[in-house]
């Protein structure tokens, strides 16, 4: 399996008016990716919205994507579930269809003690037989995997790399500091992407790449690769407003579809029960957009 590292793009799942998937429109996207620069693609990420489709739609997307990308980067498929059965059914079929790597989460909403969460992973570890990406996002799941308990996890086989998003550029630079033979660290806060880069996170989990994906995987060369700092920085300015407009409106769906729409790529609907952007809204993005473009 080829390493994973980069810019990963966690690709909505584009939806037409009437709620089908929008399977043309999302070969389009993935070419776009692909030709803007990113260094791989992670479907069935909560940004796209796995939660709202059927197992059975989960996995024929992810072998439509798999199929599309051909292999030109790597595939990292979301297993994200409450079901530990059904992750690991994830697992399971990512591996059929020739992913790369399955990302991996606490079961959300179960109130998972530190025990609990390592138990949840040793079982991922029994049954993988793909790369793991060890997600902790305390806002999603509703528990934060403590240095100590991550720290057993990457013990287990298989668990490679970890999408931090706790948002604490100290617990960033504690994994880097103690565990950095252990793991690969990806980014998973839209708005600490370079800082994150800076303390040695070696790729980014990124929703920004749907909308900027030349921009982002520009934005990561220039720190990691070239070490060109304040061209960096510049860069980084340049899409903040952005970035800081995902992560606080409280609809990363809406708003990320939305700007992909207006730049002549294919966003598309959300599911039910996520309602559209107020006008209020598409005026503000645009007016970002206009200020800062991201092409």
């Amino acid at each position: 399996m080829p390493e994973m590292h980069g810019v990963f793009v966690v690709m909505t799942t584009p939806f037409k008016e009437n709620g089908e998937i929008d399977y043309d429109g999302a070969r389009n996207n993935i070419n776009w990716y692909i030709d803007s620069g990113v260094h791989g693609i992670l479907p069935m990420g909560a940004t796209g919205e796995f939660a709202a489709l059927s197992l059975e739609e989960r996995k024929k997307f992810t072998e439509f994507v798999t199929e599309t990308v051909a292999g030109r980067i790597p595939v990292c498929v979301g297993a994200v579930s409450q079901n530990v059965s059904t992750t690991l059914d994830v697992m399971e079929h990512a591996h059929s269809i020739g992913a790369d790597g399955v990302m991996c989460i606490v079961p959300p909403g179960l109130g998972v003690n530190q025990e609990e969460a390592y138990a949840f992973f040793k079982e991922i570890s029994d049954h993988a037989q793909l790369s793991v990406m060890v997600y902790n996002n305390p806002g999603s799941s509703g528990v934060d995997l403590e240095p100590a308990t991550l720290d057993k996890i990457l013990d287990l086989p298989h668990m490679d790399y970890i999408k931090e998003s706790t948002g604490d550029i100290k617990r960033l630079s504690l994994i880097k500091d103690t565990m950095d033979d252990k793991v690969t660290i990806f980014c998973g806060c839209e708005d600490m992407a370079m800082e994150s880069f800076l303390m040695g996170a070696q790729g980014w989990v990124c929703v920004l790449a749907n909308i900027a994906p030349a921009l982002s995987a520009k934005l990561f060369e220039l720190v990691t690769v070239e070490k060109d700092f304040d061209a960096a920085w510049e860069l980084y300015r340049k899409v903040l407003p952005m970035l800081r407009y995902i992560e606080g409106s409280g609809k990363l769906w809406q708003v990320t579809k939305y700007a992909m729409d207006i730049q002549g790529h294919c966003g598309g609907y959300s599911r039910s029960p996520r309602l559209p952007l107020t006008a209020q809204e598409q005026a503000d993005i645009k007016e970002i957009l206009n200020a800062n473009p991201l092409y």
